[in-house]
């Protein structure tokens, strides 16, 4: 390690020396003025992660995302083709679909109030007693659409008119992790997590390893605080990884593999967790044998919804004898979810108190800074060091 000028450089990459840099005012966590920009100036413009591929498996099928007051109809149009529209009827607003999950049929999707009819393309088709002129033309009353951006499976959305291209915002995602083959992968399970604490906490908790000794004594036999190493901390994407303690490991109660490596990953691969934040809302954790993920739903300031997803081989899921190494890397992170969750609900409740101001990060959470930057940066907010 090259320390200079206030720097050092670690694997070719260089980073600020942070000892003693400061945290968000509290107020960034509670404040409900700063939570409805972050809607406007987050939720409503960056690119989020809505849902998996694999939940619209058929033509005509739809599932409902919601993101804050907008509900988005995201459907399969074709084999390959996903198609996401603003859950409102062309006519006089109504809400087109009520079921949070569904299918269309005859692949039309209709307004259950004056039955406008509209193909999956999002294009009118029918309009009961309307006659074109005076204003209304069928061809300029088709759905509003939403963007979306199917990455390895993962659908991602931007209710944005004219959105940063996901490629270019999410260079660094793109191609990172081909090996793994995650549009291949089917979800094993899932659980719904309800918890009292604002979305930036858990973020902020996933991306550093300083509180695993204390938090997470059986995750620390497995992946060694001191392996974890940051491979790439740039703007949406940050992440890095961790090395396993067991050849051949994994991330479950015994700490052995609970199936065999998916798609292509080998090398160092199969000795590595990585952890990535795609920000602002995609937590996203490959494993050698199965890839877990979060999906960050904020509620409000101090509320967010947190649904987590295993994803395993289909042949793994199929397979009987891979039921246990299943069961036993559900249990190790559920368990891990929990020591979490506890200590962001506790964060939450004491940066609510007058007495915090601003609090100091470690050497060891430079990339927390570094999401505090992304936030500050997409409100067009500045902090001073004595702005407590």
């Amino acid at each position: 390690m090259n320390e200079s000028q206030g720097r050092f450089t670690k694997r070719g990459v260089d980073y600020p020396i942070i000892d003693g840099m400061r945290t968000l005012p509290g107020r960034y966590y509670h404040s409900r003025d700063i939570y409805a920009e972050e809607v406007e100036k987050i939720f409503y413009k960056f690119w989020l992660f809505g849902l998996r591929a694999e939940q619209i498996p058929e033509i005509g099928d739809y599932q409902l995302v919601q993101i804050e007051d907008e509900s988005i109809i995201v459907l399969r149009q074709k084999e390959d083709v996903f198609k996401a529209f603003f859950n409102v009827c062309r006519h006089r607003g109504t809400k087109l679909c009520t079921e949070p999950k569904g299918r269309f049929d005859q692949n039309l999707i209709q307004c259950p109030y004056h039955a406008w009819t509209y193909r999956l393309d999002g294009r009118l088709q029918s309009a009961p007693l309307m006659k074109e002129g005076h204003g209304f033309e069928k061809a300029k009353c088709s759905l509003h659409e939403a963007h979306v951006y199917n990455w390895d499976g993962f659908l991602f959305l931007n209710l944005d008119r004219n959105p940063e291209p996901f490629e270019v915002r999410m260079e660094a995602l793109v191609n990172k992790f081909r090996e793994w083959e995650m549009s291949k992968l089917r979800i094993a399970h899932h659980i719904r997590y309800e918890l009292n604490c604002n979305w930036k906490l858990i973020l902020q908790n996933y991306q550093e390893c300083y509180h695993c000794p204390g938090v997470h004594p059986l995750l620390s036999q497995w992946t060694p605080v001191h392996s974890a190493q940051h491979d790439y901390s740039k703007g949406a994407v940050i992440g890095g990884f961790m090395d396993l303690t067991r050849e051949r490991g994994s991330m479950t109660m015994d700490g052995s593999a609970a199936g065999p490596p998916v798609g292509c990953v080998g090398g160092e691969d199969l000795q590595r967790i990585y952890y990535y934040s795609v920000f602002p809302n995609l937590l996203l954790t490959p494993h050698p044998d199965f890839v877990m993920y979060h999906h960050i739903i904020p509620q409000g300031p101090g509320k967010i919804i947190n649904d987590c997803y295993w994803l395993f081989h289909p042949d793994t899921i199929k397979d009987s004898k891979s039921q246990e190494g299943i069961r036993s890397a559900v249990e190790f992170w559920d368990l891990t979810n929990r020591q979490d969750w506890q200590v962001c609900e506790q964060m939450q409740q004491g940066t609510k108190s007058k007495r915090f101001t601003r609090g100091y990060y470690s050497g060891r959470e430079d990339v927390l800074l570094t999401l505090d930057h992304e936030v500050l940066k997409a409100l067009g907010h500045t902090i001073e060091d004595g702005d407590d």
